[in-house]
């Protein structure tokens, strides 16, 4: 049986840069019986209830201040 894989996009549309979870997971939304692709935004509850159901990996895309250039990705 292949992992089950959840991508949350996540981030506030209306807040410059703080979009781009939202955006990258709206880009690629799929929807497969291994890996769903949500644009959660500021849905933190609705995250929360997905994350009740067994997943093997969570994904969570979003930008965050850092030190680091523009489109530095953090792991």
């Amino acid at each position: 049986m292949a992992a089950r894989i959840l991508v949350a996009g996540i981030g506030n549309i209306f807040l410059g840069d703080d979009g781009f979870g939202s955006e990258v997971a709206r880009l690629a939304e799929i929807q497969r019986d291994d890996v769903r692709v949500v644009d959660y935004g500021i849905g933190g509850m609705h995250l929360a209830y997905d994350l009740l159901e067994e997943w093997d990996a969570l994904v969570l895309i979003d930008a965050i201040p850092s030190r680091g250039s523009p489109g530095t990705v953090h792991v």
